[in-house]
């Protein structure tokens, strides 16, 4: 709050300021140069991505600079545009722009500002307004553009852009307007090229870099793209976005130790579910389970979405957690218990847990996301689609797929033995509506899950309601 008053007492005087020399003005308008005037805005914006005390500084030495020309509008709008973003910001646009109507500065501005609101109307009517004070400021046109841009026209702001170019050669941001649409219109080359130019004329221009990284990302070259990552994160710490897309590199590029430590950065900066299951997921695959958990569980405090409940369990059951990996499922599927990911890996968690029957269930409702592990499933426990004319008939032949079953099971444990009583209630349709294990002391649970599914799954003789018991007995041969 204080911070947010200097900064509002900073423009209370610099609007103060202009009140008090407006009525000194009435020589003719010099009209300023204005390459000095676009370079300045330039570093300005660069700083005051960056953050940090050097922004505080710049806008320090701006104010000074007002208190020694007063009446000079350059300064006046170099010290406005380096405030904070927000309104208190446009309003000494506005205020500049009623105090020189002859010039195009306090319009410029004001287009801006509207830029970042994007109300592209208002910011039109600004850009008309400096055009009618200054017909030949080539520094609205660079506002025009990003305007144009903005309403995906690209031939207009490229136009633009060229003519801002053919008054200062070396502007960085009509180069990097070039590099932006040549880049929408699928030249990369030509978007390399423009994006180097600005980074000739502005070095460490973090749009640029960021460009170039994206273009690197697209092109499949993950080193320069990596390289690339890095020196925006060296040149702006501060930069979030930059050291996950840094973080994601490394990932890919197998150094998980390297990513870990861009999402700590990045976690410092703001902590969210998603950037704490990355570093989680990082963690682990640099053997530093102390991290995991320690992110793990900060990200079970933040209340996660059930996209992040479902990333928290992959972790977990990654990391052998099959308890932890059961609880945080649980939660993602709170909200939509059918939905597919979440049933797939809610599967393999049975699986895990040796729940065999439950994780059929699961891979069933989870659909094509798990269609090859249910395959792969329901062939290992023998399960069919049975239709047999009469109860006896399918009770052996249900009998023949447990047996199967059974004897694959006692080949790993060969004292495997004992017996399944389950009771099936059928419904005039032929459709089993309820199957009951009554008596189990086999204690196995693919036998029990073949047993279970192939009669939950049979087709019985229609018209012939009610309840059928079948018994199966296993012994060690």
């Amino acid at each position: 709050m204080r911070l947010a008053a200097t900064h509002a007492a900073a423009l209370a005087a610099l609007v103060a300021t202009g009140c008090a020399t407006a009525e000194a003005r009435r020589e003719a308008p010099r009209r300023p140069d204005l390459v000095p005037v676009a370079r300045a805005m330039v570093a300005i914006d660069q700083l005051a991505a960056r953050g940090g005390d050097e922004i505080k500084e710049e806008r320090r030495q701006r104010t000074l600079a007002v208190d020694r020309s007063p009446q000079d509008p350059v300064a006046r709008f170099l010290a406005v545009w380096a405030q904070p973003r927000g309104e208190d910001r446009w309003g000494g646009f506005r205020q500049l722009a009623r105090e020189h109507p002859e010039g195009a500065l306090g319009q410029i501005g004001m287009a801006s500002v509207y830029l970042e609101w994007k109300v592209l109307d208002q910011a039109d009517g600004a850009v008309a307004r400096a055009l009618a004070a200054e017909p030949d400021s080539w520094l609205v046109l660079l506002f025009r553009a990003a305007i144009a841009e903005r309403r995906d026209r690209c031939d207009l702001a490229v136009r633009d852009d060229r003519a801002v170019l053919a008054a200062d050669p070396a502007n960085p941001e009509a180069h990097l307007g070039l590099a932006r649409c040549a880049r929408r219109q699928g030249d990369a080359a030509t978007a390399r090229e423009e994006a180097r130019a600005t980074l000739a004329a502005a070095p460490a221009h973090l749009g640029a870099l960021a460009l170039l990284a994206e273009l690197a990302e697209e092109a499949g070259d993950e080193a320069a793209a990596t390289a690339l990552w890095s020196d925006l994160v060296a040149a702006s710490p501060r930069d979030r976005s930059a050291r996950l897309r840094l973080a994601r590199q490394h990932r890919a590029a197998g150094r998980p130790d390297l990513a870990a430590g861009e999402l700590r950065a990045a976690v410092a900066l703001k902590e969210d579910a998603e950037t704490l299951a990355l570093l989680a997921d990082a963690a682990r695959a640099a053997n530093d389970p102390r991290a995991e958990l320690d992110a793990a569980e900060r990200l079970s405090a933040l209340n996660p979405s059930p996209g992040e409940w479902r990333r928290l369990a992959e972790m977990r059951l990654g990391a052998g957690d099959v308890e932890g990996a059961d609880r945080a499922i649980r939660r993602a599927l709170a909200g939509d218990p059918r939905e597919p990911a979440g049933n797939a890996l809610l599967g393999r968690i049975r699986l895990h847990r040796g729940e065999t029957q439950e994780a059929v269930e699961a891979l069933r409702i989870a659909g094509e996301p798990a269609r090859a592990e249910l395959a792969a499933l329901e062939r290992r426990l023998n399960l069919e689609r049975l239709s047999r004319p009469d109860v006896g008939r399918l009770q052996r032949a249900v009998q023949v797929a447990v047996d199967r079953t059974f004897r694959a099971r006692a080949a790993s444990v060969p004292s495997l033995s004992g017996a399944l009583k389950v009771r099936v209630t059928v419904s005039p349709a032929g459709e089993a509506t309820l199957v009951e294990v009554l008596e189990d002391t086999l204690h196995d649970a693919d036998v029990r899950a073949c047993a279970y599914w192939n009669l939950r799954d049979a087709a019985y003789p229609q018209n012939r309601p009610g309840r059928f018991t079948f018994g199966f007995s296993f012994a060690r041969r």
